[in-house]
């Protein structure tokens, strides 16, 4: 089945979904196919200290970061077009998060995030709504 695990304190795991990496188009953004991850590779680094980004170096368990507890408002709704919310779809976003469309049913840990038409992901490992981005990334200067 398509969808995403999110491992508190290691990677996304993303099973059944092709995996693109947003670019900027003039002044749209478009996708480009992101290479299948490398033999050994569980999924995406939430930490960014993968030496093979944007997929994760670890072995399970992973235990790649501490999660700190959620500590701040789950953003609002989210507003971008691409990828297309009509169609099931994960997008990285340079230096940002994971976008996920489509209604991709998202676990975090054994809980299910409620589905929703789009979400953003955490890849930096600093929101305070994990696993939800809260644009922390721009304060920590994330890069991929």
């Amino acid at each position: 089945m398509a969808g995403i695990h999110v491992v508190k304190g290691g990677p996304m795991m993303v099973e059944g979904l092709p995996l693109g990496r947003l670019a900027h188009d003039g002044e749209a953004w478009r996708i480009e196919p992101v290479a299948p991850p490398p033999v050994g590779a569980a999924g995406i680094c939430r930490c960014g200290a993968s030496g093979t980004m944007p997929f994760c170096d670890k072995e399970p368990p992973f235990a790649c970061f501490e999660e700190e507890p959620a500590s701040g408002p789950e953003p609002a709704p989210f507003h971008w077009d691409v990828p297309d919310p009509a169609r099931p779809g994960v997008a990285l976003k340079p230096n940002g998060p994971v976008r996920v469309a489509g209604g991709v049913p998202v676990t975090y840990g054994e809980d299910p995030i409620p589905s929703r038409d789009r979400v953003s992901l955490c890849r930096c490992g600093a929101s305070r709504c994990q696993p939800i981005c809260d644009s922390s990334h721009k304060i920590v200067g994330y890069r991929d």
